[in-house]
């Protein structure tokens, strides 16, 4: 059989099969909707493309515009077609509108001040700003958007009215009557609230001025200070009273500062005294190290305290430290008590290594004049110190050094390790 007459049979069948197919749909449809079940409505973010609406309707009411584009824009997505088309024109155009009205704000009424003159009680006397001028603008198109920008509007919404013509009159007070060249700089007024709002802010100032005075007679430096730097205009900068509470601010935190810096200085200074104080009560035997930390700590402090004049302001106790610093780093005590000491020349291994024992115990080795045949008569100290000698020498020996040799150097310079003395020595 051919295709073509293939085709020729299939297709009534298939005819009549959707034939009866379509009424079937129809028939569930129309079942559906008598059951009375409602199909559930689309949502984004859980609200309906009406409640979008709706939220679009109320930012465009608060100005938030935006919001209600970004709003109206998802109602739409959630049902694709145009059934918020006169919203969305109503909120692209309140855009652009918006639009114009920063333009002209920005343009000719929040730019830099370029002139002003106050009179003696602030109030503005003179003022402008400049503005380039654009193709097609005049004098008067400028004074429409002068009064535009001040109330808000775009410059298509404002009439010619008695205010247009007060500010014509002014910008032509300015430049004279003229044509106006594109890019040429003109100058521009500030509006009558610019200028009552720099005479408010003078006044204002003023009224810091009393109160930072005020402050300062009664004794508040800090307060006079903050109010001193809240001034908002620098008209007040120039000002009699302004120049006397800045002078007077100034004798005041000088004085402070130097009040406060002696209290300071007298304070290091009695901590230098009570740290100087507590040296004698650490043992050298056994907290060299602390009193080497206690006198670097009080000389360190004195330095900070005659810092703040300068020159040396407390003599009697800044040579005591350094008395005592030079005492205490005449020799060194090791980490495990053991000794070093440089013996000079001149002085025997015994007198040195008896100066080094003395040093660490802080006090004189006892002698008791006795000697043989009554050795056992001496003193604990010299009974000790036979001992201690004993070990040195043995020690010496296991190091490598000849203690013979040590203890006829007496015309020469020797570094000395010395067993620590702490151990044979009873107070």
């Amino acid at each position: 059989m051919t295709r073509l007459k293939r085709v020729t049979i299939v297709l009534p069948l298939v005819v009549l099969m959707l034939g009866a197919v379509v009424p079937v749909l129809l028939e569930r449809d129309d079942s559906v909707r008598a059951s009375g079940v409602q199909v559930p409505e689309a949502r984004v973010s859980g609200r309906t493309a009406g409640e979008w609406a709706k939220l679009a309707g109320e930012a465009l009411k608060r100005g938030r515009l935006r919001k209600a584009l970004s709003c109206i824009k998802t109602a739409e997505s959630i049902n694709p077609g145009t059934q918020y088309a006169t919203e969305l024109r109503e909120i692209r155009k309140a855009g652009r509108r918006a639009s114009e009205v920063e333009r002209l704000t920005l343009r000719l009424a929040e730019g830099p001040v370029d002139h002003v003159v106050f009179g003696e009680d602030g109030a503005v006397v003179a003022a402008h700003r400049q503005a380039t001028v654009l193709p097609g603008e005049s004098l008067w198109t400028l004074a429409r958007d002068l009064v535009a920008a001040e109330r808000g509007l775009p410059g298509s919404e404002v009439a010619d009215d008695r205010d247009v013509y007060r500010a014509w009159d002014a910008l032509t007070a300015l430049n004279g009557v003229r044509e106006l060249e594109v890019g040429e700089r003109v100058r521009v007024p500030l509006s009558f609230t610019e200028q009552t709002a720099l005479a408010d802010a003078n006044r204002r100032d003023h009224q810091r001025i009393a109160s930072a005075s005020s402050a300062l007679a009664a004794g508040d430096i800090d307060e006079a200070a903050r109010l001193r730097g809240e001034f908002e205009e620098r008209f007040v900068e120039t000002t009699a009273e302004c120049r006397l509470l800045d002078g007077a601010l100034a004798v005041a935190i000088e004085e402070r500062t130097a009040r406060l810096e002696l209290e300071r200085e007298l304070e290091l200074v009695e901590d230098a005294r009570e740290a100087l104080a507590r040296v004698p009560e650490m043992p050298r035997a056994t907290r060299h190290s602390d009193r080497l930390d206690v006198l670097n700590g009080a000389r360190a402090t004195l330095s900070e305290a005659e810092a703040f004049r300068g020159g040396v302001q407390y003599p009697d106790a800044a040579e005591l430290v350094a008395r005592l610093l030079s005492e205490e780093t005449r020799f060194t005590i090791g980490t495990d008590g053991t000794v070093l000491a440089a013996k000079p020349t001149g002085v025997s291994y015994t007198r040195a290594a008896r100066q080094v024992v003395e040093w660490v115990l802080e006090r004189e080795l006892r002698s008791s004049g006795r000697s043989f045949p009554y050795s056992h008569e001496k003193s604990a100290d010299e009974k000790a110190w036979a001992r201690y000698l004993a070990d040195a020498a043995r020690a010496a020996g296991e190091s490598g050094t000849d203690f013979t040799a040590l203890l006829e150097a007496v015309d020469e310079a020797v570094e000395l390790r010395l067993p620590d003395p702490v151990a044979y020595f009873v107070d």
